[in-house]
Parts: C-alpha cells; structure tokens; sequence
C-alpha cells in the first residue's frame, strides 16, 4: 500500500513524506501504516528502490490559530466554496538508510543517489526487510552508524531501540547479539546526555 509521496528533502539522506489523505488515495493508509520505526521504501524506479525508517510525525494545520470570523461553516464549504482545498495534512520525516537495486542487491548506509520529488512512499515487505537485513545467515545492520552519528534527533535512541527490539522478533536467531546491541543503546542513551 502507497502512504504517501516525497515532498522535500533537508539532506541525502532525510526526506519528508506527505501521507496521503481522503481524497488523494483509493484506501488512504491507517496511522499503523506510517507508525514510528516503520521500514519503509521510497520508490526510485521499477526495480530500485531507497529503504528508510519513519522517524518524525508533523501534523500541519494553518487553519490554527486563524480566530477571526468564517465565511461560512466547514460543513458548508462544499456546498458554497467548492475549490476550497482542505490544506490540513501528515507529514512523516524518513531517514533512508540504504537501498536495494536491481537484482536484490542490498546497499547499507548512504545511497549514491536521491530521491525524486513525488516518489511514492509505501511500507516495506516482509521479505524486503528480511533481504534488507541478512546476508546468507549474518545479520546485517551497517546503517547503525549513520543513525548514531544523528545525535542532534532527540528520538533516535527510541528509534535505535525499537529497531533492535523489531529485529529481535523477527530474527530469533539473532536475539542474543541484538540484546547485547539493546543493552549498549539503552545504557549510551543514559550516559551520553549527562555528558
């Protein structure tokens, strides 16, 4: 399922989604669909695509703060303001974290190229995440230095948590390395603040 479509980028590798809302898709997604810590694929080309993880939830509404009288009710503004555009809408922040190409081959880290204004967004597989994750029997998470490097999000290490906690589930197998990775997450995230 489509969430939404890319509408900015501030860098290589931090984009902004707008989820698409009634009216824009057939079936527009639950909030389950872009929920923090999602995997999420960015789709460069038929068989290319750029892997991210939901990050941030922005809720844009400029009719807040606008007190002063209304034309008309918001109930009758089809009825009396048929162009009126409902400008509210959900922005996501995606920090992409590598790629897959053609052929399932799997890049981790920094992608050699961007995303195009208006690509669509969509979740990521279970088998993409799977392919994503594992080579033959390791596992792979060499994106975990670009997302520490991050320190100026204050929710990266809930994020870098909810990864390893994810990634537990899905790969029994790994369980013990990943609790070793949790266990050093959760004690950086305490000592590090105090400086």
């Amino acid at each position: 399922m489509i969430i939404g479509k890319i509408v900015s980028a501030s860098s290589h590798v931090d984009y902004v989604c707008q989820v698409y809302g009634e009216g824009e898709a057939a079936q527009p997604p639950a909030p389950s669909d872009y929920g923090f810590g999602s995997f999420v694929a960015i789709q460069q080309d038929a068989d290319s695509l750029l892997v991210g993880l939901i990050a941030n939830t922005m809720l844009l509404n400029p009719d807040f703060g606008s007190l002063g009288p209304r034309l008309s009710p918001e109930h009758d503004l089809e009825v009396f303001s048929p162009d009126y555009l409902a400008e509210q809408a959900t922005l996501v922040a995606i920090i992409v974290i590598g790629a897959i190409g053609s052929e399932a081959s799997v890049q981790q880290g920094v992608p050699a190229v961007a995303a195009p204004i208006d690509a669509p967004v969509r979740r990521l597989t279970d088998d993409e995440i799977e392919r994503f994750h594992l080579d033959g029997a390791n596992l792979r998470l060499s994106y975990l230095s670009l997302l520490l490097g991050m320190t100026a999000n204050p929710l990266m290490p809930t994020l870098l948590q909810q990864i390893a906690t994810e990634l537990s589930e899905r790969f029994p197998q790994h369980a013990a390395a990943l609790a070793v990775l949790r266990r050093n997450l959760a004690w950086r995230s305490s000592v590090l603040p105090a400086g």
